[in-house]
């Protein structure tokens, strides 16, 4: 018990002392007769660890000669090496008037206390009841620690003696007892939902939040209950206030000028024109700093050796943007421009900043907008050394934006330096009162019913952040710590909070986090591992299919968001733009313009994060090549993010009244785990049979059949298991429901290249048990049964090439062939590519055009089954071909290793002739030589069968070189990969 005495004293504040300590348990409910419970489910209660309490007496006293109070609590039981906190008080007696503390001794006879082993000591029972306070209702506990409850019934007895005395004022026992308020305001205060959430936290699904528990081992509930109640509030909340959307259309650029002044128009930059052959070039600016040292750029257009540059910018062009036309409806609501290494001089990392250089964007800026300049004012810039960040508005909606915060963090030389860091701007939008064209026109006033309306509107935080990270290839490490610094260091300062009692303000900050919707417009710097000389093959040739997808893999910022290693929180819209770093203007520069001596790289990115209070549409993503006055190429990307409408006061109180609905949620463990009370509908779920690439769903239902709210969770059987087997999905997997509130919990069959793989080794009947959780109470289980059938997708080589027959004829491992027996190549592929180079086939479209699914699922339970193809060749039927074509890759792609193993595959793409290429099909093992000589001599028979066969075969060869010779680490260079292929099919 002195464990326990030290752990509480460490609860109470220093007024109050802990008196004595019982270990308890809560005893079984009885049945309506008084009858104590003696069936199973009541002794399993009784054994259960969460029904285990400790009982403390504590005495307060505020001065020595002040009158003793005292009160029992009843906390929840933890473990030694756990602290007790305010969450673990679970009831409060305070010791006066009706109270009263009775022991009895539980008979034998109502209770089957034995263990397997012997039976149990004499067990007691004490109850103790707060007459005079409806809402204390009587506690029943068991012990067999007798001397503790003597200790307990004696000092109970003296307090009770010392409250009967008549008090010295006339104060009512509750005022006098008011020093247990802090233990017994247990419930968590109604999150502040104007507030924004940090988007670290808000995009990771609500269950990976949840303390760690599994069966046996609740795991934190009481805050696992209060960050479900929190989400179910904010949810609740925006779909019943909600009452439409408005839509913000958002430009964002960033441009790495390398000291340069504005010298072209950069109206495709801003979107106000469409990228023009010839991009018109200014005048060159005169020099605006004493400091600077860097000379405008030239126009590159007069210099003859430009024009495969820019014969190159015209081919590009930006295909995926949409340019606003001459309805100023469709231009952007905010344009938001980065610029990076806006003066290199050395003396500006000493001197301060000047804003002789911003002017000079900003005036350039607004040139480029043309007429439609009288549309926008500046709404907020801040600089930092060579980093800018501006931000234009519409003056129609100028009203809409407040509490404009602006800040800035170096982490360039010694970590401090502003050549090197950030700089981010806050806005606060307020969605305007009416979204008529009217209202968009009227730019002048507002009528004062407008301003009242505008100050009650719900508002969006919008931040924007523009970060230049380390340079050169290997600094990949360096750029994700400038990441992690800068999430450290940008701050808002947002004034101060006011204290009580004259105390001193209190700064009040936030991150660059804390907002429904985060923009970074940023020179990453990251590269693409892949050798210098194979980028510009592969960005040379427009005729590689995939080619950025197939590059992008390689790309250090995409590898390090796969890894977790920084920016995993952000999205990115889809590249479709050439490289926009590093161009050169003089000789040592390849046919696109490109510096010889740097490796093309995107280091010029724009990325978002959005909460669920905003969605975020892309609607473009372009690098802009004709603007050619920086080794950069600029940058932009357009954005309509809808905000939900909805007014604040009527929030404010729709969120009491849920807050209110939840009254029990956070304290219903006081008594019995009965208060807390989940039904499952049907605990027994058969998905039937469930195949390869197709989902089969069922839906359970959850019933609250308590009193009061309560949540659940799923957790897996054990600290090393997951929650569900890999071959299921379960959503939700955390829920809030209401008393007599249905929801439902859909599972849905999953069965992709890895569980197929191992479940083709082994299909017995798939089995699983999930356990669902009730926070604050017991566990429930869902049975779930299914039946696997075969596919000769997502096996080895080895394994397709034992089979007897189809593999859905397999019975048992057993049967599979000999090793001495095995055929040379699976039947599967040959199946198809037999059928390929059947007569009156059309190959045109073959591995180009996008496959008929149902024709591929077809297909796939053929092979699966033995059964014929029920497609006849038809040189008129161009999507079977095609169909068939893609099951090929698939099956192919599906594969456990690839064809060409990955040890070999470093001296396959080292192949100089194809004389060396076909003497290394002596190294790769027998089945995978079969299959690659049958299946390349079918890609050569498409390519010769082209009207082109040259542009075919490279086609070809980019298509299937990933797959033949699959590389999981991305450690082999793509080219050498296609140029091995081609030795064959070309």
């Amino acid at each position: 018990m002195a464990a326990l005495d030290t752990s509480i004293k460490a609860l109470l504040r220093p007024s109050d002392e802990v008196k004595a300590v019982l270990e308890a348990l809560v005893l079984p409910s009885q049945h309506e007769s008084g009858t104590p419970d003696r069936s199973p489910e009541s002794r399993s209660q009784l054994e259960d660890a969460r029904n285990k309490r400790i009982l403390a007496v504590v005495s307060h006293s505020e001065a020595p000669d002040a009158q003793e109070e005292g009160s029992v609590f009843i906390l929840k039981s933890k473990p030694i090496e756990r602290a007790f906190d305010q969450s673990d008080i679970l009831r409060v007696f305070p010791v006066f008037g009706d109270f009263s503390i009775s022991m009895s001794q539980v008979r034998r006879e109502t209770l089957d206390l034995r263990s397997s082993s012997q039976a149990s000591p004499s067990l007691l029972s004490l109850t103790i009841t707060q007459g005079g306070i409806d809402s204390v209702a009587p506690l029943t506990l068991c012990t067999q620690h007798v001397e503790a409850l003597r200790n307990v019934l004696a000092e109970c007895k003296r307090l009770k003696e010392v409250a009967d005395v008549p008090p010295s004022t006339a104060a009512p026992p509750l005022v006098t007892f008011s020093w247990l308020a802090p233990y017994t305001a247990r419930r968590a205060p109604m999150p502040a939902l104007s507030a924004p959430q940090d988007l670290r936290v808000a995009r990771k699904p609500l269950h990976t939040r949840l303390s760690r528990a599994f069966a046996g081992d609740a795991g934190d509930d009481a805050s696992d209950v209060v960050r479900i109640r929190d989400a179910w509030l904010r949810a609740r909340v925006r779909e019943t206030c909600s009452t439409g959307t408005h839509e913000l259309r958002v430009r964002i650029g960033t441009f790495n000028v390398n000291g340069n002044l504005p010298s072209q128009d950069l109206s495709s930059w801003l979107g106000t024109s469409a990228p023009s052959a010839k991009t018109a070039f200014i005048p060159p600016l005169a020099e605006v700093s004493p400091f600077s040292v860097a000379e405008p750029a030239g126009d590159p257009f007069e210099d003859p050796a430009g024009e495969k540059e820019l014969a190159a910018a015209k081919k590009e062009v930006a295909p995926a943007e949409k340019t606003a036309d001459a309805d100023p409806d469709t231009s952007p609501d905010l344009l938001v421009l980065g610029f990076q290494e806006l003066d290199l001089s050395t003396e500006a990392l000493i001197y301060a900043a000047s804003a002789a250089r911003e002017d000079a964007w900003c005036g350039a800026v607004f040139a480029a907008l043309g007429e439609r300049a009288g549309l926008y004012e500046k709404l907020a810039s801040k600089q930092l050394v060579g980093m800018l960040s501006v931000v234009l508005v519409k003056k129609a909606l100028r009203g809409c934006f407040g509490d404009v915060r602006t800040c800035a963090a170096g982490t360039g030389i010694m970590g401090l330096m502003g050549n090197k860091g950030g700089t981010a701007v806050r806005l606060v939008f307020t969605p305007p009162v009416a979204v008529s064209t009217d209202s968009k026109e009227n730019t002048d006033t507002d009528t004062t019913e407008d301003v009242e309306e505008k100050e009650t509107r719900g508002s969006t935080v919008l931040t924007f952040v523009n970060a230049h990270l380390a340079a050169f290839d290997e600094m990949v490490e360096r750029r994700n710590a400038d990441f992690h610094e800068l999430a450290r260091k940008l701050r808002f300062d947002l004034g101060a909070a006011v204290q009580e009692a004259g105390a001193a303000a209190v700064p009040v900050t936030c991150n660059v986090f804390e907002s429904d919707v985060l923009f970074w417009m940023v020179n990453l710097n990251y590269r693409i591992d892949v050798p210098d000389a194979d980028v510009r093959v592969m960005l040379g040739e427009e005729g590689w299919e995939g080619r950025f997808e197939v590059l992008l893999k390689y790309d250090q910022l995409k590898s390090s968001m796969r890894a977790g290693k920084a920016f995993d929180m952000f999205d990115e819209g889809r590249i479709t733009h050439l490289p926009t770093y590093r161009f050169n203007p003089g000789l040592l520069r390849d046919d696109m313009g490109y510096d010889l001596k740097r490796r093309p790289a995107w280091t010029d990115r724009v990325l978002y994060s959005a909460s669920a209070a905003a969605r975020v549409e892309q609607l473009s993503y372009a690098g802009h090549p004709l603007i050619t006055m920086s080794d950069h190429r600029p940058v932009s990307a357009e954005f309509v993010v809808s905000v939900d409408v909805f007014d604040r006061a009527a929030a404010e109180a729709a969120a009491e009244k849920f807050y209110a609905q939840l009254n029990g949620l956070e304290d219903a463990h006081e008594d019995t785990n009965a208060r807390v009370n989940l039904k499952i509908v049907d605990p027994l779920v058969g998905l039937g049979k469930v195949s390869y690439g197709k989902g089969v769903s069922r839906r359970v239902g959850i019933r609250n059949v308590g009193k009061v709210p309560c949540a659940y969770r799923l957790v897996p059987v054990d600290g090393e298991s997951a929650v569900h087997p890999d071959w299921l999905k379960v959503e939700p997997m955390t829920a809030l429901l209401l008393p007599d509130e249905l929801a439902y919990i859909t599972l849905t069959t999953y069965i992709d290249n890895a569980s197929a793989a191992r479940l083709n080794i082994d299909h017995k009947a798939l089995e699983c048990t999930l356990i669902l959780h009730t926070v604050m109470g017991k566990d429930h289980f869902i049975a779930v049964t299914a039946e696997y059938v075969p596919t000769c997708f997502a096996n080895s080589l080895g394994r397709l090439t034992r089979l007897p027959g189809p593999i859905r004829a397999l019975a048992a491992p057993a049967d599979l062939l000999a090793e001495n027996r095995a055929i040379n190549a699976p039947r599967e592929i040959m199946r198809l590519v037999n059928w390929l180079m059947g007569p009156n086939i059309n190959l045109d479209n073959l591995f180009v055009s996008a496959a008929d699914e149902t024709m591929v699922d077809a297909i796939r339970e053929c092979l699966d089954t033995g059964a014929e193809f029920t497609f006849s060749p038809d040189p008129k039927n161009e999507s079977a071909p095609v169909a068939f074509g893609e099951t090929l890759l698939r099956l192919l792609n599906s594969l456990t290793e690839p064809i060409v193993p990955v040890e070999l595959q470093p001296r396959c793409v080292d192949m100089t002739s194809r004389d060396e290429a076909f003497e290394m099909l002596d190294a790769f093992p027998p089945a995978a030589v079969n299959v690659w000589i049958s299946v390349t001599a079918f890609l050569h028979y498409v390519c010769q069968s082209s009207a082109e066969p040259e542009t075919k075969t490279k086609e070809i060869a980019s298509v299937f070189a990933p797959v033949l010779l699959r590389d999981a680490e991305h450690a082999v260079s793509p080219v050498g990969r296609r140029h091995f292929l081609m030795y064959f099919i070309s």
